[in-house]
């Protein structure tokens, strides 16, 4: 093994933590990366996990790290120090992940790592099989923005996935309803071979597999506009925990039901969450997610929001690819408001649309968005696990 000594340790881990908030700050310094990207040799990018599991690491060039990953607690709990990292003459380091002391279900272990100036960081995805059930599944207590309104639809994807490439006879259609389908992955159906979902305990998964160049979609309406859909007053939340790789772009979103009778249909679009995955120079260095209004083809200029919301300014500071969160959006006739974990981070007059049609949801993990993708870190696959959704009507 290298012999470093600790004070150059000290210096790395202040050097990686000071990366981590520049990055956070979404702005100033973005350090060279390395040629040769850190990876995981064990366990496998997105596999089961439980009990202490060895984790082996190879990193080229580097000298040290740190691994992070989320942990259960009051509120929204917090980030923890899982170990600081050596590496050897070859590049490789060994850790073991306590399992069962963090959060049953999906998990993400943030590993960076640097020789005192370059730097690398990868995010390994797991499910926990053991560890302790923390903050999953539908809350008990209704969100204060849902006051004075009914459950009109709540899945939390304990019972089989009811869904289909029209939508009709099922609860969700796996295709954008109107046309229209996008990103560089197509959207593949349930009852195809190439099945993007899966359910694991309470968890829906969806998988972008860039073998088979498909990926998962679900809209609340099929192709003839039947299905969940809600007037304002109405509300609409989803609690999810997607990827960060580069190109990743997972989503949750509002469309009025008119827009299905044609592209050149006016269309009003509430973005709740667009997160674009990638840190990076020429990447979106996410560690927030976008808030966007669009009026299509509207001949009325409307007001609405371009947002970028950092997340680590929020609740408990962790991102959508860090632990779970909760993205709401509220639509009345005057305003339509714009929530994470059930704090207020957007609001805009509520569009001509908003006020006079109906909305239906989609969640979906796409790829691309405008910007590079490359999964080759991750084996080529990637996952979104989505714990609930639902909605509220006036």
């Amino acid at each position: 093994m290298k012999q470093i000594s600790r004070h150059f340790l000290i210096f790395s881990l202040f050097f990686i933590s000071i990366v981590g908030a520049s990055i956070s700050w979404g702005k100033g310094f973005v350090p060279e990366l390395p040629p040769v990207l850190m990876s995981v040799e064990t366990p496998a990018y997105n596999s089961k996990i439980s009990g202490a599991t060895k984790v082996s690491l190879i990193a080229p060039g580097m000298d040290c790290g740190v691994v992070q990953c989320w942990k259960q607690g009051p509120g929204f709990g917090s980030d923890s120090v899982v170990t600081s990292l050596i590496f050897d003459e070859t590049g490789k380091a060994f850790f073991t992940f306590p399992a069962d002391e963090y959060p049953h279900g999906p998990i993400t272990l943030r590993i960076t790592s640097t020789d005192g100036y370059h730097w690398d960081s990868c995010n390994l995805m797991l499910y926990n099989k053991g560890g302790i059930a923390w903050d999953q599944g539908i809350p008990q207590i209704p969100p204060p923005q849902a006051e004075g309104m009914k459950v009109i639809f709540q899945d939390d994807f304990r019972k089989p996935l009811s869904i289909s490439s029209t939508g009709r006879g099922t609860t969700y259609c796996s295709h954008k309803p109107g046309g229209g389908d996008f990103g560089s992955f197509r959207f593949a159906d349930h009852e195809s071979s190439n099945s993007p979902f899966s359910q694991i305990d309470t968890y829906l998964r969806i998988r972008a597999d860039e073998s088979k160049g498909s990926t998962g979609f679900l809209s609340s309406v099929g192709m003839d506009g039947s299905g969940v859909s809600a007037s304002a007053p109405c509300y609409f939340e989803c609690r999810f925990l997607g990827p960060s790789a580069t190109g990743s772009w997972p989503a949750f979103w509002l469309l009025n039901l008119g827009s299905l009778k044609g592209s050149d249909k006016s269309a009003d679009e509430y973005d709740v969450v667009e997160a674009y995955g990638g840190i990076g120079e020429h990447r979106p260095n996410a560690v927030g997610y976008m808030v966007a209004t669009h009026t299509w083809n509207s001949a009325i200029k409307q007001p609405g929001v371009y947002l970028y919301i950092l997340m680590n300014q929020l609740g408990g500071k962790s991102t959508f690819w860090e632990t779970f969160h909760t993205y709401g959006c509220k639509i009345t006739d005057s305003d339509t408001i714009y929530y994470c974990d059930n704090i207020e981070v957007a609001r805009h007059p509520t569009t001509l649309l908003g006020k006079s049609d109906r909305f239906f949801f989609m969640i979906n993990l796409a790829l691309g968005g405008g910007w590079p993708v490359d999964l080759s870190r991750y084996g080529g696959k990637i996952d979104m696990y989505i714990d609930y959704v639902r909605v509220w009507q006036g």
